[in-house]
């Protein structure tokens, strides 16, 4: 290994270069930590040095003479973690670097010393048994860097069957033949002219969309056509065998490993295609992950990408109501945003708690989206509270299954609070008393409607007779009679302020016992 495999971009794709490019080729052999200034008297030569600058937080011109120490003692490369103590290092110690051809990498904040290591391992583990592969072997394509064109003949030599694959990001448009060859767009163009006579939908396989399509190119062939439409635009067709009218289970799970290594491929060029786009997200991730201890280095950040924080802001993470698929709609007012699977999270300026539900409510619930929102953000160290208070809410959303829309934290953490009375060993004594009566009041009768029902409809009419027989379409005589059964058959005054309480809190256990199940 040398140091320039350090930025291989399937290894360590986001380090960066900053000085010493003229010793890219020095052998590496290990990696070491730097733990204290006079490191350089442990070192044996051939190593990978790591640390955070700690020792230089006070004195960064001092990293020029270290570097010159730690270079007699022949070692590969230096690894500085920016963002810890130092936003950016001192121009000496990068000038430094270039004239002792002394490789100096910026490693970024969210690594651990133990990803360093094992990425650096597990790629010397590989150099030495590289012989042991087959060319085949998947392995050496991303130790290499993918080649795609080959790796998809390989798969359509494998299925014996054409594959059709289409990727802007890729640079793909072309067809690949079970017999090898490689054919291009005008080949790809005839194939997708031929008119589709059938159709016949699939069960969607999380983000991919998937059907088969009957062709007539002059000979009828069925089609099986995969589609990922999210993030990485890709499309695959399959075709069959003649006779064949859905692809078998060996030749599924090959298409779906070639599209898993084609939409890692294109992610990646996404990624390294737009550096800036890249390093504000992973900034923003690290003030949610709260792993900024110094306010100093978030300014710098802040300066250098050229973002100001709103004035009032929070968090909100974005979910779809269909589960495993991302969010149709998000607000577009966002200063930071990324994606993590299926939500999106941002940081908004924050309208007040009525606009936020009228300016995004109504585009939330027709684009079938749940908005959960942190708490008010004003400095950039409270994103980290605000994040966590968000998912939080967005877990509430999902376990009580309510419909898509804008959710506050401060509103649902109320809900949370409710349905975690039932846990407690004094809920058993409130729901007898104020609620397993109404269960065990026998049916028919003389009422219109069970006393429970009633005492459902009154708790969410803010115990409110007149409104309450309104929305049960009852004559308000008939609701005052029976809410005086109500109140002989649980011994309560309902003007009394402990026994709404009670009833209110008998109805929410009551809930949350038939969530789980039963009384236990």
């Amino acid at each position: 290994m040398i140091a320039a495999d350090l930025l291989r971009h399937h290894l360590f794709p986001d380090f960066e270069l900053l000085g010493g490019s003229g010793g890219l080729n020095r052998e590496l052999s290990s990696v070491s930590v730097i733990d204290a200034p006079d490191v350089d008297r442990w070192m044996r030569g051939g190593e990978f040095l790591i640390g955070s600058g700690y020792i230089f937080r006070e004195d960064p011109e001092g990293f020029a003479p270290f570097l010159r120490r730690v270079e007699e003692k022949g070692i590969a490369a230096l690894g500085i973690k920016l963002d810890r103590y130092h936003h950016q290092l001192p121009g000496s110690m990068v000038a430094e670097s270039d004239s002792l051809n002394l490789p100096l990498v910026a490693i970024p904040l969210n690594y651990r010393w133990t990803d360093v290591i094992e990425g650096v391992q597990a790629f010397l583990f590989q150099e030495k048994h590289r012989g042991d592969q087959a060319p085949e072997d998947l392995g050496s394509f991303w130790e290499e860097g993918l080649d795609l064109r080959r790796l998809l003949s390989g798969f359509a030599l494998r299925l014996g069957l054409p594959l059709v694959v289409q990727s802007t990001q890729l640079g793909l448009n072309h067809q690949f033949l079970p017999d090898g060859r490689i054919e291009g767009a005008d080949q790809v163009q005839a194939f997708l002219k031929a008119p589709v006579v059938q159709e016949k939908g699939l069960p969607r396989r999380g983000q991919i969309l998937e059907n088969l399509e009957l062709r007539n190119s002059g000979v009828l062939q069925w089609c099986a056509v995969y589609r990922f439409v999210a993030d990485t635009p890709l499309t695959l067709h399959l075709g069959l065998s003649a006779g064949e009218q859905t692809p078998s289970t060996r030749q599924e799970r090959m298409v779906l490993r070639a599209l898993t290594l084609l939409r890692a491929a294109a992610l990646e060029v996404a990624t390294l295609s737009d550096r800036w786009v890249v390093k504000k997200e992973k900034f923003f991730e690290g003030l949610c992950l709260d792993i900024y201890n110094d306010p100093e280095m978030v300014r710098a950040n802040l300066e250098e990408l050229g973002v100001a924080l709103p004035r009032r802001g929070c968090i909100v993470v974005a979910s779809s109501s269909r589960e495993a698929e991302p969010p149709r709609w998000v607000p577009p007012e966002a200063v930071f945003s990324h994606r993590l699977g299926d939500q999106w999270t941002g940081l908004l300026p924050l309208p007040d708690p009525d606009g936020a539900k009228r300016d995004w409510g109504q585009k939330a619930e027709r684009a079938g989206v749940h908005l959960a929102l942190g708490g008010t953000v004003q400095t950039p160290l409270e994103i980290s509270r605000s994040y966590q208070e968000a998912k939080r809410t967005s877990n509430w959303l999902r376990e009580f299954s309510l419909p898509p829309g804008v959710y506050l934290h401060e509103e649902l953490s109320l809900y949370a609070l409710l349905d975690s009375l039932a846990r407690l060993p004094e809920a058993r004594g409130v729901y007898r008393r104020y609620w397993e009566p109404l269960l065990a009041e026998p049916t028919g009768g003389r009422r219109s409607l069970p006393l429970r029902e009633l005492a459902k409809a009154l708790i969410q009419t803010d115990f409110n007779a007149r409104l309450c027989a309104q929305n049960l379409h009852l004559h308000y005589n008939t609701v005052r009679n029976h809410l005086e059964d109500l109140e002989g058959l649980l011994d309560l005054d309902l003007s009394n302020p402990h026994h709404r309480l009670g009833l209110i809190l008998a109805s929410h256990i009551h809930g949350s016992f038939q969530k789980r199940g039963g009384e236990g």
